[in-house]
């Protein structure tokens, strides 16, 4: 969702109202096929996080849990071992959707797990599930106990601990109580769509007279956060509610800290440049050390500073990583970067994101408001800048010369900042003129991982003449928001073409994962992120891959941002789940480089029907399974291919019916070829009685050389029983693809 031009009030009310639209259905009725065969879905793991050296029962809520084996998570020293018995269907959903279901497990954390954000999902002889946040702190924790839905029946809490609960109706509210001191600071956090949750949380603090002592929303997404300092000893009432009381489900979860913790709100500069110690000055509340600083308000509360010197890390390895152990969303997919937290006597604070430079940084000195004022960059150079107040423009100027070629690049809303950027760029001299505004993206991305920010484009400046040039950056809202939040960086350097890839389970609208069935073919989707221009084609090789499992390499073509990565298991692989890795290759200036393919997944599925962009995150790693076989296979004789623009190509297809009651016809259609926005439509029907058949792929006249990786997705209703004494059938949807056919484009 693009919110262009509105003050960051309107614009994330009108996100918030767009976000519950978007989560207004339960997950399990939002497929437009209809259930398929049992797959485990997670949607709620309660509580959402443990205290690290602890043990904690966890219940988890989704479809198709039956027979549980383990909670898989991201981090191997943390265990789950099912709890016996405990699996039980949940109350249904109203609407005739697929029934929950319920499991509980006994989760253990050892004491040297770091604090932060980890994957956690289901694992049964169906496969594996999308994954949740579950998170990982060094504070006491304890559940929601209901009633709480007033003053007089607000749970007591301890200090420094965490409370997990859930909004369960629109008009359910939250009330806590704990015991403060004065001229104590304390920090309260509300983690909602951080860790998964639809929760939109409204935050409050009242003294026991009643008195609104703070308030909060939006701090960042869903999530809301306040510090109070008691002028009295005595007990603060904590209340939590949905925003505008719009909705309340289990699935309206949230993650409550009260605490003398530290909490980091900015650290300046936020860009580090690789293998140096750099100092940075850190803004917010119980820092270790802070001070406070009358200039560093954000929400009316003057925040502490301190300055430490930050080791970047400098190899390779360490570069092509997002070391980030906190909610990533895609359209920071593509950045690089390590977090930093403080410690104080109470706990660690939350994760703050230090990003790579890719040039010496410069940092914006505070006095460059108006052209005559404009600071002076060399070039190459990555700026840090800030609007550090209200009405702020920065200048600055640098000098290049005719013929050079420079990216000019822009990160606010992908830092976590609160800014909708803009720049212009101007030439200097008697008939000086601005050269281009850089303001909103115009380009189509994927919904299915969808990257628009409020960003502006990368913009490839060719320098027309020699000479000095300026470039004023600023905020939309500059003129109305400020504040040491408010970060963001410019990149001025010559290109470095480079590229990273995000890998996806195919579904396009529902949280999944990738389940390959035995003596059958599954893909993800591959999303390809193309910075300062480069164009070159990408392959793709697995590591890591279970017993039975192939995955022969494969090629995003030149010039294309989506492809997909097929994998193929055999009859007799063995059943499995767990972490593979996947390397994205290419070459550039006639050097081999390589990067480490992401992982991510749709968080929360589109309404019924609706087309649009999914809600979606990074996963901490890429995971496979490996189940049963499926009721079909399709295969083709044909693995690779060389065809014309304009051509018409045949390719033979065979459809192994495994099932002995598997009688349905099955729909064929073509994936892998660029195609617009619109779903690719069926090509070919199997008749319930045909076991093969012929697929025409279409090579439009106007796709581009290069060499693509297709497969043809076979599609099929039927009646099927999770009973096995074949109860209670009903319609699922099943898609399974073939291997894949490499097809070369050769020009006409």
């Amino acid at each position: 969702m693009h919110l262009p031009h509105l003050p960051s009030c309107a614009r994330r009310l009108v996100a918030a109202l767009f976000l519950s639209a978007c989560l207004a259905l339960p997950a399990a009725a939002q497929q437009p096929l209809g259930p398929g065969l049992p797959q485990p879905r997670l949607l709620v793991v309660s509580p959402a996080g443990g205290q690290a050296g602890t043990a904690v029962e966890v219940t988890v809520t989704g479809n198709d849990l039956e027979q549980p084996q383990k909670l898989l998570f991201n981090h191997p020293g943390m265990k789950a071992e099912p709890v016996a018995d405990s699996t039980k269907p949940a109350k249904p959903p109203q609407g005739g959707q697929p029934a929950l279901m319920t499991a509980k497990f006994k989760v253990t954390i050892p004491p040297d797990v770091p604090v932060g954000h980890y994957d956690v999902r289901f694992v049964s002889k169906d496969g594996v599930s999308n994954p949740r946040v579950f998170v990982v702190g060094d504070l006491p924790e304890t559940t929601e106990k209901e009633p709480n839905n007033d003053v007089d029946q607000a749970q007591e809490v301890p200090l420094n601990s965490t409370v997990h609960g859930a909004i369960t109706a629109p008009t359910d509210v939250d009330y806590f109580r704990f015991a403060a001191k004065k001229g104590q600071r304390v920090v309260v956090s509300c983690l909602a769509s951080s860790i998964d949750s639809k929760l939109q949380a409204a935050l409050e603090v009242y003294d026991k007279a009643g008195a609104l002592l703070a308030a909060n929303r939006n701090y960042h997404d869903g999530d809301a956060l306040l510090d109070v300092t008691p002028a009295d000893d005595g007990d603060l009432f904590v209340r939590i509610n949905s925003f505008a009381y719009l909705q309340g489900t289990a699935e309206h979860f949230y993650r409550l800290t009260v605490s003398t913790a530290p909490w980091i709100d900015a650290v300046f500069p936020p860009v580090v440049e690789p293998g140096k110690a750099t100092k940075v000055t850190v803004y917010g509340r119980n820092l270790p050390d802070g001070k406070p600083d009358p200039d560093a308000v954000v929400d009316g509360r003057v925040l502490e500073t301190m300055t430490v010197t930050v080791n970047a890390p400098g190899d390779a390895a360490a570069l092509q990583r997002l070391a980030y152990r906190g909610h990533v969303a895609p359209l920071a997919g593509a950045m690089d970067g390590f977090e930093y937290r403080v410690r104080n006597k109470a706990g660690t604070s939350n994760p703050f994101l230090l990003t790579f430079a890719q040039a010496p940084v410069v940092t914006d000195n505070g006095d460059n408001d108006t052209p005559e004022k404009a600071q002076a960059v060399p070039v190459p150079c990555e700026i840090a800048g800030r609007i550090e107040k209200k009405r702020d423009r920065d200048w600055y100027s640098f000098t290049a010369k005719k013929g050079d070629v420079l990216s000019i690049e822009l990160y606010g809303d992908r830092l976590g900042s609160p800014l909708d950027l803009y720049a212009v760029l101007k030439s200097t001299g008697p008939k000086g003129s601005t050269i281009v505004e850089l303001d909103d993206s115009t380009e189509q991305v994927p919904n299915q991982f969808y990257t628009r920010g409020d960003d502006p484009p990368r913009y490839q400046f060719k320098v027309p003449a020699d000479g000095t040039y300026l470039l004023m950056v600023s905020s939309r809202e500059a003129d109305v928001e400020a504040g040491p939040r408010h970060l963001y960086r410019v990149r001025i350097a010559p290109e470095k073409p480079d590229f990273r890839v995000v890998l996806m389970p195919s579904s396009a609208t529902t949280p999944d994962a990738c389940v390959v069935r035995r003596g059958a073919t599954q893909f993800f989707t591959a999303f390809v992120t193309r910075l300062d221009g480069f164009n070159d084609e990408i392959t793709l090789t697995a590591d890591g891959l279970p017993q039975g499992v192939t995955c022969p390499p494969q090629t995003i073509p030149a010039g294309q941002k989506q492809g997909i990565l097929v994998l193929t298991a055999a009859e007799g692989a063995p059943l499995w789940a767990g972490d593979i890795h996947v390397k994205a290759t290419a070459t550039i200036d006639d050097k081999k480089v390589e990067r480490e393919a992401r992982a991510a997944t749709i968080t929360w599925p589109l309404p019924q029907n609706q087309q649009g962009p999914t809600i979606s995150r990074l996963d901490g790693s890429l995971v496979l399974a490996v189940t049963e076989q499926g009721p079909f296979a399709l295969t083709t004789t044909m693995t690779t291919a060389t065809a014309k623009p304009g051509d018409k190509l045949t390719v033979p297809l065979k459809l192994a019916r495994n099932w002995a009651d598997f009688k349905a016809p099955v729909q064929v259609t073509v994936l892998g070829l660029p195609g617009g926005n619109q779903p690719p439509q069926p090509t070919l029907t199997i008749a319930a009685d045909k076991t093969e058949g012929n697929v025409v792929v279409d090579v439009r006249p106007n796709l581009p050389p290069g060499v693509y990786t297709i497969v043809f997705r076979g599609q099929a209703q039927f009646q099927y029983s999770k009973d096995p004494m074949g109860k209670q059938k009903q319609n699922v949807t099943v898609l399974l693809p073939s291997p894949p056919l490499t097809l070369t484009v050769v020009k006409k």
